[in-house]
């Protein structure tokens, strides 16, 4: 099977991972009772509604719940994908452009596709940071800018986890046998932790990234918070 193939396989397994949390998240809600899950969830909502207001942003998107979702979706695709690591022998699908640059493409679209909504015509304008024809020539680096949002977006996050992999890769080259029943397992240890820490850190900067760029091109407030309860809104 190719690369190519196999990311596809392993990005549909994550899929239905997030599904199935999501479901048994919901499940204790529908019997009124709340578990581990359901705490656990409750912590992660709370986190990102209180970073959003913390920043003074309560209208960084004019729809808060979609805002709210898609960085809900972000967080914990690019989480499961990243701790795929953790399971062998399956690899995480975000080591590879093949899926991270989609996903900075996807930020791009939205973050601009709610720009659009949100000033309609005027939108453009805040592209023009100097009045005359010296702002047109600024308009150019503005758009490369831009442009350069998701290639890096999308480096970062492959970057971290390749490299992740290949350290636990040379780990079990170098580290084995009689070695690693010698304590070369710390080591193992050690670098699974530190995937995991990795795995953990990237999935929330992938999301803290996409609501600051969003808010980048959304800046005005609106009546009512994120924060406090507004994914039941």
């Amino acid at each position: 099977m190719s690369e190519c193939s196999t990311t596809i396989v392993q990005t549909w397994i994550v899929m239905g991972v997030v599904a199935l949390l999501g479901l048994l998240a919901v499940a204790g809600t529908r019997r009124k009772t709340l578990g581990g899950m359901q705490n656990a969830m409750e912590v992660v909502i709370e986190f990102i509604g209180g970073f959003v207001s913390a920043q003074g942003a309560d209208g960084a998107y004019r729809s808060r719940r979609l805002l709210f979702e898609f960085l809900l979706a972000l967080l914990f695709f690019i989480l499961v994908s990243n701790l795929f690591d953790l399971i062998p022998p399956y690899m995480a699908p975000t080591n590879t452009l093949d899926t991270t640059l989609p996903l900075a493409v996807l930020v791009f679209v939205f973050v601009h596709a709610s720009g659009l909504k949100r000033h309609k015509g005027k939108y453009g304008k805040q592209f023009l940071h100097v009045s005359g024809v010296l702002g047109y020539v600024f308009l150019i680096f503005s758009v490369v800018e831009e442009l350069s949002k998701p290639i890096t977006l999308s480096f970062r996050l492959f970057g971290n986890i390749f490299a992740g992999e290949v350290l636990i890769q040379l780990l079990l080259i170098l580290v084995r046998g009689t070695a690693f029943y010698s304590g070369g397992f710390l080591l193992h240890l050690a670098a699974l932790l530190f995937t995991l820490f990795v795995g953990v850190v990237q999935a929330f900067i992938f999301m803290i990234l996409t609501f600051s760029y969003t808010n980048q091109v959304s800046p005005d407030p609106i009546a009512q918070g994120l924060g406090g309860g507004s994914h039941h809104s």
